[in-house]
């Protein structure tokens, strides 16, 4: 028996780059940053938004986002609805040919899948080869063929129905509280910063984030003290200082208004559970019930 290639569609290589899963706080964001790589997110709940080359995207669960190497991205979790999603990301000429023939092509950003299960579970084996050696590099890199082979056979559809225009003064206005949540910074503040007019700049905000610059840094203040909550050893006064509270009870009460527990609540929790299992356990409970996300195409 023997078996030849009659033609060749890929050239190069795929190196398998990092992977994760997380269960996002509200308000929870990332960027405005750049990557080197491509990474595929997979949403199994909630909501949240994802800006992109002056395109805004809404999203939900059984949406896939794909950020593509060397753009601008940002992309943040729902007030309401944050979201649970989990991520693959991978380099390398046969990446870029494998994207190009999915159904992301040469410039989608976004698409529904028929299937988030899949991709899940792709993941879930690459948890299994955290050890640094070459054979898990090896195994990593084989289970992210695995994973853009389920993407090439995904009969899911191109989401273009979600594409608005995203504003630069948002996210520059995004980019400042990133760098300055901390401080204590008013609108005031960043408007001059930006040299802008305050109402405008807050009109603007408002309506591409759907909030208030006031709440969302609320919101990047408190995601940044849940990871200290979690994290760190310091005091739950001294963490309401360093990211930006000049008062404990002004602190605890934005808290728990965004988690639905006091600091203390929600640092005994962490301690007590273990986050990367507790995520998967909620993840698999998840699929189980909605395993196949139904879809009106």
């Amino acid at each position: 028996m023997f078996l030849k290639k009659g033609q060749h569609y890929l050239s190069g290589d795929l190196q398998f780059q990092f992977c994760g899963v997380s269960q996002t706080l509200p308000y929870h964001s990332f960027g405005p940053a750049i990557r080197e790589c491509f990474v595929l997110h997979v949403v199994l709940e909630g909501k949240g938004t994802y800006h992109v080359k002056d395109q805004k995207f809404q999203l939900k669960k059984g949406d896939l986002f794909l950020i593509r190497p060397e753009l601008t991205t940002f992309y943040r979790a729902d007030a309401e609805e944050p979201w649970l999603y989990a991520w693959l990301a991978f380099s390398g000429e046969t990446a870029e040919e494998i994207i190009r023939h999915s159904a992301f092509g040469e410039e989608g950003f976004t698409m529904i899948t028929s299937d988030t299960q899949q991709y899940v579970e792709t993941i879930k084996q690459c948890m299994e080869y955290s050890q640094d050696n070459l054979l898990n590099e090896l195994h990593l890199n084989e289970l992210a063929y695995h994973f853009l082979a389920n993407l090439l056979k995904d009969g899911g559809k191109v989401n273009a129905s979600a594409e608005e225009l995203s504003s630069p003064l948002a996210l520059a206005t995004v980019e400042y509280i990133q760098q300055h949540y901390a401080e204590k910074i008013t609108v005031e503040a960043i408007a001059k910063h930006l040299a802008v007019n305050r109402s405008h700049l807050s009109r603007v905000f408002s309506k591409q984030m759907d909030m208030g610059i006031k709440e969302y840094l609320n919101g990047v203040r408190t995601n940044k003290a849940a990871f200290m909550l979690a994290y760190t050893q310091e005091t739950v006064e001294e963490i309401a200082i360093e990211v930006g509270f000049n008062s404990l009870i002004v602190f605890s009460r934005t808290f728990k208004k965004s988690t639905g527990e006091t600091p203390t609540e929600y640092r005994k929790r962490m301690m007590n559970t273990s986050m990367a299992k507790r995520t998967f356990s909620d993840m698999e409970e998840q699929l189980k019930q909605q395993a196949i996300v139904p879809r009106a195409t």
